[in-house]
């Protein structure tokens, strides 16, 4: 028996499903996992002959009754990775499917789509989600795989050597504006230091522009101090608020591996993780953000960070990926 992982190809290299999904593989590579390799791409007008000689080319490396993990979405379609896990299953291997992503609760635009994606699920043996509020809402529409692995974080692997935070009373946000507008209209008393390619024609005169890092360069300015902000999008949220009780972000894992706290909202689905850890402050609004930062001592900060230390040791190596790994393996016996 041998170990495939399905790995995302063919997007920007700024892509936080690309990267999620070539972070897992980095990890799993470790474990004796083999990638199977899915391109990005416009597939709508390929002909069926092609389509079907690109996927006997994916599973060329099988063998009957290996596992594979997919990763999900591959971002090709429902119907192209409907297709994908067939093939995989025509030669008898058992599917993990590794949910990072739901197109039809990320956009109620797709919301019709949703029983496709269940139908997808379904031809799983083992389905990984994110948290168990995505468990419950995948069940309510129709889920009925019965070994379901929760995921819980996102790792963020890195082998650097990072500063010793320290404390600045200053927040600090890694995210494209055009998807989070409010954030550069801030209107707090404690400062917002803004981590995005700065684009022609947007004011960034109420935050202080750190411009665009690598991951390397991220995590290095990072390290140096401050809080890490997660926060959805206001222009929209109740969709956003909605898709947070249920998905993970992968921002908060940038920020932890740093090892400096964050600041959450309540409604994260990890925010238990946070609170029940004392890795940083639970709040109800952007107000309350900037007031706990204002408030907070040396003191606490220190005691935070000594934490999140912990915390980043196991972000940084792998740690959640690969119990969920042997998990879901574990799962199929």
């Amino acid at each position: 028996m041998k170990l495939h992982f399905t790995n995302l190809y063919g997007q920007s290299p700024k892509s936080v499903a690309l990267m999620a999904q070539n972070d897992v593989m980095k990890i799993v590579r470790g474990m004796g996992a083999n990638e199977l390799a899915l391109y990005f791409y416009h597939n709508e007008n390929e002909p069926w002959p092609e389509k079907n000689a690109r996927f006997d080319g994916i599973i060329a490396g099988f063998g009957y009754g290996d596992v594979v993990f997919f990763q999900s979405p591959s971002w090709n379609g429902h119907e192209w990775d409907t297709h994908v896990v067939n093939k995989v299953k025509s030669l008898q291997a058992r599917v993990v499917m590794f949910i990072h992503d739901v197109p039809p609760l990320m956009f109620e635009s797709n919301y019709y789509l949703m029983p496709a994606y269940i139908e997808l699920y379904n031809k799983s043996d083992v389905v990984v989600v994110p948290s168990e509020r995505m468990r419950d809402k995948l069940i309510a529409e129709g889920l009925t795989v019965q070994k379901i692995i929760i995921q819980k974080m996102w790792d963020f692997t890195h082998d650097l050597q990072l500063h010793q935070p320290t404390f600045q009373r200053k927040l600090i946000f890694s995210g494209d504006p055009s998807r989070f507008p409010h954030i550069l209209d801030w209107k707090q008393e404690v400062p917002l230091h803004v981590y995005t390619e700065e684009k022609e024609g947007i004011d960034y005169s109420k935050v202080h522009l750190e411009g665009w890092r690598n991951k390397q360069e991220l995590l290095l300015d990072l390290s140096k101090g401050g809080f890490g902000l997660v926060w959805g999008n206001s222009e929209n949220p109740q969709d956003e608020r909605e898709y947070y009780k249920m998905n993970i972000s992968y921002k908060l894992s940038a920020y932890l591996a740093a090892g400096i706290p964050v600041v959450v909202p309540d409604y994260l689905s990890n925010a238990d993780y946070i609170r029940e850890r004392g890795i940083g402050f639970v709040v109800s609004s952007l107000e309350e953000a900037s007031q706990v930062v204002a408030v907070c001592t040396p003191e606490q900060y220190q005691q935070m960070a000594e934490r999140a230390r912990y915390v980043s040791y196991l972000i940084s190596n792998g740690y959640f990926t690969k119990k969920l790994t042997v998990d879901a393996i574990m799962a199929l016996s």
